[in-house]
């Protein structure tokens, strides 16, 4: 039996995108910190679904349960990484950000990555990074440098174990959710967590590595990396400038 346990599922891209696996019949393993929005996601869902709250800043819980989910008889599992924190005015929750955002997933793969790769069927591992990888803008460093490292991350692994794990990421733009919802900023194409949960759900299911969403703010994200360093950070020196 194939699992898919998306961490994250509270709210958000993540919340959205188990009610889209859960339509298709998937079995899920919902986890996020907030048990009680877990209940009442898995009472909104067509199917009932494993519940396992999970704390991603503390390391013995994240060890602890990804060793009692391989222990189940599963014949493949999709992980889907899609937990985030994030704290635009607060320049003193870096840690808390570092260990939700990187820490808490290197922790849940030690434990499961070998697991993967020996699972029956081909297993899946899916991270959320986000399109800020691909170019440092200004505000929110700790973010930004989560999201750049999920995505080095996610690259590093799809190479390593092409062929025995799906290894996919994706990489949002702006994407209408409880974190984006502390932005005081213009967010240009900003899309519903419903619409990016059916691209997601969509790409899971392709041969593609990168499921990346809106095109257009793709398009200016992958100009603004390839771009020579003193023409792109001139281009976000006069973007700071008008929207600060």
């Amino acid at each position: 039996m194939k699992k898919y346990w998306i961490i994250g599922s509270s709210s958000g891209i993540g919340k959205e995108l188990a009610k889209k696996l859960d339509a298709k019949g998937h079995n899920l393993i919902l986890s996020s910190r907030n048990e009680e929005k877990l209940n009442h996601l898995n009472n909104e869902l067509i199917n009932n679904h494993e519940i396992i709250p999970l704390d991603l800043s503390d390391k013995n819980q994240c060890l602890k349960i990804s060793k009692d989910i391989i222990d189940k008889e599963i014949d493949s599992l999709s992980i889907v990484f899609m937990s985030a924190t994030y704290s635009p005015d607060d320049t003193t929750d870096y840690e808390n950000v570092i260990n939700v955002n990187i820490l808490g997933l290197l922790h849940i793969l030690s434990i499961t990555k070998e697991f993967l790769i020996n699972t029956n069927g081909l297993s899946q591992l899916i991270i959320c990074s986000s399109l800020v990888a691909y170019k440092g803008l200004p505000y929110s460093q700790p973010y930004s440098m989560t999201k750049a490292a999920l995505y080095n991350l996610a690259s590093s692994l799809h190479v390593e174990l092409k062929g025995i794990v799906d290894v996919k990421v994706i990489t949002p733009g702006f994407v209408k959710t409880p974190l984006t919802d502390k932005n005081s900023f213009p967010m240009p194409l900003i899309i519903s967590a419903d619409s990016a949960a059916s691209i997601i759900a969509k790409g899971m299911g392709s041969k593609k590595f990168e499921i990346s969403f809106p095109l257009p703010m793709y398009v200016a994200m992958k100009y603004l990396q390839i771009l020579p360093n003193f023409i792109s950070n001139y281009i976000c020196s006069v973007i700071k400038k008008n929207t600060g």
